[in-house]
């Protein structure tokens, strides 16, 4: 069904509100959550209709806990991972105006995690920088030749400034991102095969199966990408002092972002010459089929946001936006 983008953005600003989170931190999960709508992530009505979204219990105020002139680690003291990110992109933007090169890592970052990583990877290109963002999560991965769990679905997400619209790379390590899992349970469906694992340690297409007891397989189902999937958790988590694998506190999510000035190498310009250069000619190859284009990294995704902000509509799973919204309305939330 056809959705209105203010109508969607209104629903999620009175959710969030209704749960008790500040209203500046509202907009900022508000503006977050957008950028995902438009292109098609749902992720967070997902979340919602499934297993509720958690109120608002953070701690203490998000504060930077240690600095130097190039870096940040950031505690957000158990607030949502959209508000601790987004500061933290913010501080590495600064950081890396002034030194050519910045870091950023937190931890201590709450449920239901930091949105969509490319978000905050093309926030970075948009300022002329490279950016790149690794994000922890629940643990729901298992490693290659295991089917225990041991990473989270651990998102990766490249942003490189070209001469118009910024590149953006954002995948999750595992075979699917556990909100997809999520939705086709809500939907009665179920999984492709060789996605994850039941408890018995037995491949399963059940979503319950792999949510409740489970295990989701890492993206190719083989050594590369569970060793991508580690290098993504040693980096969001065993840098920044997020949860670990084996940790019983499966709540202290850990990021980290990285900022690179081109300056610092070939120059801004020329830079951006040469990624024009290549992706020109990439999409000039000549293709398998011939009705299909060559897609770059998010591509796709910006020419689906650029529609619905033009239309103001979103297409949305009917079921799944009624549920959503009968229950953001209702009295007892």
């Amino acid at each position: 069904m056809k959705v209105g983008v203010k109508d969607l953005q209104d629903l999620t600003r009175r959710l969030y509100l209704k749960l008790e989170y500040p209203e500046a931190q509202t907009e900022t999960i508000l503006e977050v959550l957008s950028y995902a709508h438009r292109r098609g992530n749902f992720q967070s009505l997902i979340q919602e209709v499934a297993v509720g979204t958690p109120r608002f219990n953070a701690k203490h105020e998000i504060a930077v806990e240690k600095e130097t002139p190039f870096s940040c680690l950031v505690d957000a003291g158990g607030n949502i991972g959209i508000c601790a990110l987004r500061l933290a992109t913010d501080l590495l933007v600064s950081k890396v105006r002034t030194s050519g090169f910045g870091i950023v890592g937190i931890h201590h970052s709450s449920p239901p995690g930091t949105g969509p990583a490319g978000y905050y990877a093309e926030r970075i290109a948009r300022e002329g920088f490279i950016g790149m963002i690794f994000c922890g999560s629940s643990k729901m991965v298992a490693p290659n030749a295991s089917s225990e769990r041991a990473f989270g679905s651990n998102p990766i997400a490249i942003g490189i400034p070209t001469g118009s619209e910024p590149m953006v790379l954002d995948m999750a390590t595992s075979a699917m991102p556990v909100f997809k899992v999520a939705e086709a349970l809500i939907k009665g469906e179920t999984l492709p095969p060789n996605v994850g694992y039941d408890a018995e340690g037995m491949p399963t297409q059940s979503p319950k199966e792999i949510l409740m007891t489970g295990a989701l397989m890492t993206f190719d189902r083989g050594p590369k990408s569970s060793g991508l999937a580690l290098m993504v958790e040693v980096l969001a988590n065993a840098l920044t002092g997020g949860c670990l694998p084996g940790d019983l506190d499966n709540q202290n999510w850990g990021n980290l972002a990285i900022a690179i000035n081109p300056e610092l190498l070939i120059g801004r310009e020329a830079f951006l010459r040469n990624v024009d250069r290549t992706m020109a000619y990439i999409k000039g190859l000549k293709r398998t089929d011939p009705a299909r284009d060559i897609h770059l990294p998010g591509e796709s995704s910006f020419a689906r946001s650029e529609q619905a902000m033009a239309t103001q509509e979103l297409e949305i799973d009917e079921g799944l936006f009624q549920v959503y919204r009968e229950r953001i309305l209702s009295p007892a939330l």
